[in-house]
């Protein structure tokens, strides 16, 4: 299914979701029969758009995991009764509304177990948590080496109200070739994990493995995985062993606006950073640092016209910039592939990364 190419004449992005789907069934092949699948839809599906992601994986699903309770609640707006997980901090402010939408947090202090306590009493009803552990990821979670670490942990299943049906961490380096950081946090998971059973705790669902951790076979002894960036069609590092037929989820198109024939000599675009040194045909596409296309591209990168690859000619503008089309059949209107593929080529993230853009 593509989404936005009838509505968009001048740029728009297209999602294939049967690629998505295509994605989620390669993970899985990879995995261990019955383990639970945890699809991250955070800001917005990674872009792919969060409503119309989740309704595509929701049978393949056991959770999805956000970043923020917003995010949950355009889930459950959108018809989505799969469990949620916060993978980040609700404000206190929001507490009621995870009851409201029936959305879990994740949980790591003292005083965000209180509270949530104090208003399940309120509420009649106890809340579903997981428990987050900072094995090394230093973002958030009980820090396990920390002094009280696993008395914290204790207090926190203790409390009336708060139901902990599952504890996570979350890789830092999975993706490095050097795994002596990953199997640092392995044991730090596990040694916390062990600490709890010792002290009587029935452990709940327990999740570490994230889309690196699936591709080399880490944190895979658990119950769950979560896979957020492989789903969309990438490995987390260009460097990473290809392990899975994964197909690029979403492709970024435009169409030209203007074809002009430069002459020899001519600057193009803001501070006459290229200058032609042969006639050329000059095509302008109406797409810029303002629609999100990176600025650090220009005189970089190349898009696809008709299947051929076509540089960028000068610095990326606001809302436009220019390609060299001398050797194509270009026409005015005629559809560009910034993101994707078209024919036998293909301008993918590790592309952009070459060229010094995030691929994610």
């Amino acid at each position: 299914m593509c989404l936005g190419r009838e509505s968009y004449g001048r740029t728009y992005a297209v999602v294939e979701l049967s690629y998505l789907q295509d994605n989620i069934k390669a993970v899985k092949s990879h995995l261990r029969k019955g383990m639970q699948f945890c699809a991250v839809v955070k800001m917005d599906a990674y872009g792919h758009g969060i409503v119309e992601v989740a309704r595509a994986v929701e049978e393949e699903c056991a959770l999805f995991g956000v970043a923020t309770i917003e995010e949950g609640i355009i889930l459950r707006k959108g018809g989505i009764t799969t469990p949620i997980l916060i993978l980040g901090v609700v404000p206190k402010g929001q507490y009621r509304s995870l009851w409201h939408y029936d959305i879990m947090p994740s949980l790591f202090t003292r005083e965000q177990g209180e509270a949530l306590s104090a208003i399940s009493k309120k509420e009649g009803k106890s809340l579903p948590c997981h428990l987050a552990l900072d094995t090394g990821m230093g973002r958030i979670g009980i820090q396990v080496e920390k002094e009280g670490a696993v008395e914290l942990g204790l207090e926190l299943f203790s409390l009336s109200g708060i139901e902990i049906c599952g504890i996570f961490s979350h890789f830092a380096c999975c993706d490095d070739r050097d795994k002596s950081y990953t199997e640092m946090q392995e044991r730090r998971f596990a040694d916390y994990l062990r600490a709890l059973e010792e002290r009587g705790i029935k452990l709940p669902l327990c999740h570490l493995s994230n889309s690196a951790g699936i591709l080399e076979g880490r944190g895979v002894q658990y119950d769950m995985v979560r896979d957020g960036i492989a789903m969309y069609g990438l490995y987390p590092s260009k460097d990473m062993e290809r392990k899975l037929p994964l197909k690029q989820v979403l492709s970024w198109k435009a169409k030209i606006s203007h074809i002009k024939e430069v002459p020899s000599g001519e600057a193009i675009s803001y501070g006459a950073s290229f200058v032609t040194r042969e006639p050329m045909r000059v095509a302008t596409v109406p797409v810029g640092y303002g629609d999100g296309y990176p600025r650090v591209l220009s005189n970089k990168a190349k898009v696809l016209v008709g299947g051929k690859p076509c540089p960028i000619l000068g610095r990326v503008c606001m809302d436009q910039f220019m390609i060299d089309v001398s050797h194509t059949e270009a026409e005015i209107f005629q559809e560009v592939t910034l993101l994707g593929q078209e024919g036998e080529e293909e301008i993918s993230l590790y592309d952009w990364e070459e060229w010094g853009v995030f691929s994610y």
